[in-house]
């Protein structure tokens, strides 16, 4: 099994310093070794992750960010998956980690699901209890990177002409963008009164999946803050205030937010060249769970979708973009991720999510089978990146060799120890993916 951990740190690494597109590569060379592992993440087997399975026989510590040592002993922040219906608290399960000599940051909704800490060897014994259905580390996220209107078709979805807004345009539609942030001052993002931007709330979730937002210091231990996190209450209330970026400088030092933000709902009829998106009049909510540099962590993804769901009919939230993706080895079926998006699923919200960057080797060949979490969700709109050769005709189009291509290859190793691929029919549809023009968060109008 240690011949898995050597990836795990490459993938980690390699994401940090150059970006996701090698880093996924490397994934599914690890998925490929994680075939004949007896002890891999699975539906009816072992319920650690693989990943984590591979950190915890590793004989040091490696460097990845959701495994460290403190005082000489090795801890790991997680994600434990309860298969408890009746206590939405997981009182039993929360005193266990904390007597395990961990701590717990977040108790979820959209997933039955707790943020946790927790000394790796202890993470079998917690595995091993019947109200828990699987144990997943804290991993990586990243993002995965008008003529627009004609290419889509849009203008034949609208009343008027061109530009004018009328008729199918978003209005009065919510979008939550998870994302690097929006910048809300930009001329993309106005009304229709041409002052008042339409990003009506912004949110940052970074950090709030760990011991950051509640107030203890990171890698500690005993501390539970789920306790008192619920509505109405004091905890709740501090915890909105903490997360609340609204009026506060909302800089997108990445950008990648804002231009997703702009195809979705800008509004770029003032420039020569039209940028206007898709529903240039649906207000749009600032959910920040990535850093300057394009990457976050799961637990914060998690977060930002209890928030979604907890507001989305006090926003009329109708739509949830995530142009992000996380390194899983696991089955959609288990993964914390996409379980989480199936839950705003459920709750009524279209979910919308990137197929990926990783459908070319770097020999310039087609790669299939590079679709990431939470693409690899069956309900979800997985979206694949079409080059439109900078035409309105769709006779022209063709799929960007660098688009993710299906089917999906997550998985888990049945009780047998033969491993199950999920093997679903992935993107759902393509859509013009480069040489788009959208909004720079450098800029006021660029």
């Amino acid at each position: 099994m240690n011949t898995l951990l050597p990836f795990i740190v490459l993938i980690e690494r390699r994401a940090l310093r150059r970006g996701m597109a090698l880093a996924m590569s490397l994934l599914f060379l690890v998925a490929a070794l994680c075939s004949g592992m007896a002890q891999a993440q699975s539906a009816g087997g072992s319920k650690v992750a693989a990943d984590l399975a591979a950190m915890i026989a590793a004989p040091t510590t490696p460097v990845i960010s959701w495994a460290k040592d403190v005082n000489g002993i090795r801890y790991v922040k997680a994600l434990v998956i309860s298969s408890n219906t009746t206590d939405p608290d997981l009182v039993s399960l929360r005193a266990a980690v904390m007597s395990a000599g961990g701590s717990v940051y977040m108790n979820y909704v959209s997933v039955r699901a707790l943020s946790v800490m927790l000394p790796v060897n202890q993470v079998y014994n917690l595995a091993a209890r019947s109200d828990v259905q699987g144990i997943s580390p804290n991993r990586l996220t990243a993002r995965t990177a008008s003529l627009l209107e004609l290419a889509t078709g849009t203008t034949t979805q609208r009343t008027g002409s061109g530009t004018t807004w009328t008729g199918l345009d978003g209005s009065g539609v919510g979008i939550a963008v998870l994302d690097s942030g929006i910048a809300a001052n930009h001329l993309n993002f106005v009304g229709a009164n041409g002052s008042t931007s339409r990003v009506l709330k912004a949110v940052d979730f970074q950090k709030a999946g760990d011991a950051t937002l509640v107030g203890a210091k990171d890698w500690t231990t005993g501390v539970d803050a789920s306790a008192a996190l619920y509505p109405g209450s004091k905890t709740m209330a501090n915890y909105e205030a903490k997360i609340n970026a609204s009026g506060l400088d909302r800089t997108d030092y990445y950008g990648h937010g804002s231009h997703v933000a702009s195809i979705s709902a800008g509004r770029g009829g003032y420039q020569a060249t039209d940028s206007t998106g898709i529903a240039p009049r649906a207000n749009l909510y600032d959910v920040k769970v990535l850093d300057g540099q394009g990457f976050g962590q799961l637990s914060d993804v998690l977060a930002a979708i209890d928030w979604v769901i907890y507001h989305a009919k006090e926003y009329n939230i109708r739509v949830m973009n995530l142009s992000l993706a996380a390194d899983s080895t696991e089955t959609y079926l288990t993964d914390p991720l996409c379980r989480a998006v199936r839950s705003a699923a459920a709750a009524g919200i279209t979910v919308v999510v990137a197929a990926g960057n990783f459908g070319q080797a770097t020999n310039g060949a087609e790669r299939f089978g590079t679709i990431s979490a939470p693409g690899n969700d069956p309900s979800v709109i997985t979206v694949g990146s079409a080059n439109i050769k900078g035409t309105a005709a769709r006779s022209d189009d063709t799929v960007n060799f660098f688009s993710s291509r299906g089917p999906t290859r997550s998985s888990y190793v049945d009780t047998s120890g033969v491993r199950r691929i999920d093997n679903l029919l992935k993107p759902d549809l393509v859509a013009p993916g480069n040489k788009l023009v959208g909004a720079a968060a450098t800029g006021k109008d660029a």
